[in-house]
């Protein structure tokens, strides 16, 4: 059997006169924990439950609880990093040295989380099991808070609970007209159980219009009741007339469109139509319909109407009505998409008359006139340069992977392709200096579509170019520049250049 070199026992007893003078808290209970020799093979790890495979990093005890630590033959201490119990003086709380064979407890008399770590344990990139939490858990506290979101047959009732380390259940009660006894809402358990406030609501449903309703929020934990929440009351909206609200209308062709509004029922089966016209006399309305309560307070309503007159200007408002009052939305407008003007229709081309053939006369001689000088042709004047002579200017930055410029293209070089290259020797981008060598292009922008005067450019390196430049320092090329113009033979101009690193 393997040696077991560090064992924490976790043993929080019941204290009797304790739990006499304060009632609510809750029971201790005992926690107990095993830390093994090696930590790295599954069947043992650091830190575990008796009879556990998996390390524990954090357990939870009772407020007033005590941590025994017994240590068998592994030099350790214990090193709390924020709070700390109050310890015997047999325990080893870092700085004190570690040592071994040592036995001893630790009293937690505040609810809080206490961390510590014990670094004589095992760590590496994947696992940490030097540092662990001891939870002790308080007292949790809930309060009722004010109800909201009040309609004619429903509310929203609102509480906060802290549960102080503890796993908390909570549920609302509450009575009034038309409840019989007391009403519990279902049973829901809270999110986290830490030590911080968190807010709960539950919706409180079929209740009666203008009525008083008292609830209340009730929370447990470990078998008991939480005191100290108080009753709330509310009251539910009374039935009213409707209210109407007009929203934007929908215009998807020349002669439909589709009317939007909602209605708020007032607690009420409500009915609802449009009334629509080209001015706010109206005079058209749509069919009626019934909201019924079932679907909530507030409701979403739309009629399609048809045979609307294109390009056309019209208004509409929404109207809503129940037994206890109706009431008319504001006005609002549209209009209709015009109807897409017709193309004339293209008549075919007539048909040329096939002309007649007409007898070739007969050549009237010509007398020879008198030989004198013969007048030259006029000759096309030869197009300019596509580019303008001397216009090449180029910036090779230091400390750049690209070369920058600009050249003048002259009116005859207007809409030609202007190609620009950087040429290197392959040797210079090689690693190992090779005897033979070939140019290699290492850059490269092409413009067309040109238009005549300066053009600016800039081309880079490529990435094989750059990490030569990176290792050599400095890297020798040509920049070829070459225009063809729309009319004429293809210009092309050098120049070298030395970029440095």
């Amino acid at each position: 059997m393997r040696s077991r070199t560090l064992l924490l026992f976790a043993f929080v007893a019941l204290l009797g006169a304790v739990a006499a003078v304060l009632p609510a808290l809750a029971t201790a209970s005992e926690a107990k924990l095993e830390v093994n020799e090696n930590c790295v093979e599954p069947k043992w790890p650091c830190w575990a439950a008796p009879g556990s495979s998996q390390p524990a990093f954090k357990t939870t005890v009772a407020s007033g609880g005590t941590v025994m630590f017994v240590d068998h033959g592994k030099e350790a201490n214990i090193a709390w990093t924020g709070t700390a119990p109050t310890c015997e003086p047999s325990v080893p709380v870092a700085p004190a040295a570690t040592k071994t064979g040592w036995v001893g407890k630790c009293t937690f008399a505040t609810p809080g989380t206490y961390k510590f770590e014990s670094s004589t344990l095992f760590k590496d990139f994947y696992n940490d099991y030097t540092k662990y939490e001891i939870v002790v858990a308080g007292t949790p506290t809930d309060a009722t808070t004010s109800a909201s979101g009040e309609t004619q047959t429903e509310a929203m009732l609102n509480g906060s609970i802290d549960p102080e380390g503890s796993i908390v259940e909570y549920h609302f009660e509450y009575e009034g007209p038309g409840v019989t006894g007391k009403q519990s809402t279902p049973t829901a358990t809270l999110s986290a159980a830490d030590f911080t406030s968190h807010s709960v609501s539950t919706q409180a449903t079929g209740l009666q219009p203008g009525m008083t309703y008292h609830f209340l929020l009730v929370a447990s934990y470990g078998g008991k009741t939480v005191a100290g929440a108080t009753t709330q009351t509310f009251m539910t909206h009374a039935l009213a007339a409707p209210t109407a609200i007009t929203l934007a209308a929908e215009v998807p062709k020349e002669t439909e469109a589709t009317l939007k509004g909602t209605v708020s029922l007032g607690g009420e089966a409500t009915e609802y139509f449009f009334e629509y016209g080209t001015d706010t006399n109206y005079g058209q309305k749509t069919a009626k319909a019934t909201l019924q309560t079932s679907g909530g307070g507030n409701q979403g309503v739309s009629a399609a109407i048809k045979g609307l007159t294109p390009g056309t200007e019209y208004h509409f408002r929404l109207v809503a009505e129940n037994k206890h009052g109706s009431e008319k939305g504001g006005d609002r407008s549209f209009k209709t998409m015009a109807t897409p003007a017709k193309e004339p229709t293209k008549e075919p081309p007539a048909k040329e008359p096939t002309p007649t053939p007409t007898p070739t006369p007969t050549p009237t001689p010509t007398p020879t006139p008198t030989p004198g000088p013969i007048s030259p042709e006029p000759e096309l004047a030869p197009l300019g340069s596509a580019l303008v002579a001397g216009s090449l200017k180029l910036t090779a930055p230091r400390h750049g992977s690209s070369v920058s410029g600009s050249v003048v293209v002259s009116k005859s070089g207007a809409g030609g392709r202007l190609e620009i290259d950087l040429i290197a020797n392959s040797a210079s981008l090689a690693t190992v200096r090779h005897k033979k060598s070939a140019s290699t292009v290492i850059g490269r922008l092409v413009r067309t579509s040109l238009y005549a005067g300066k053009v600016s450019f800039s081309v880079s390196l490529n990435a094989k170019a750059k990490s030569a430049l990176r290792r050599h320092h400095k890297l020798a090329l040509t920049v070829k520049i070459t225009l063809t113009p729309l009319h004429g033979a293809p210009v092309s101009i050098t120049r070298s250049v030395v970029l440095h690193a």
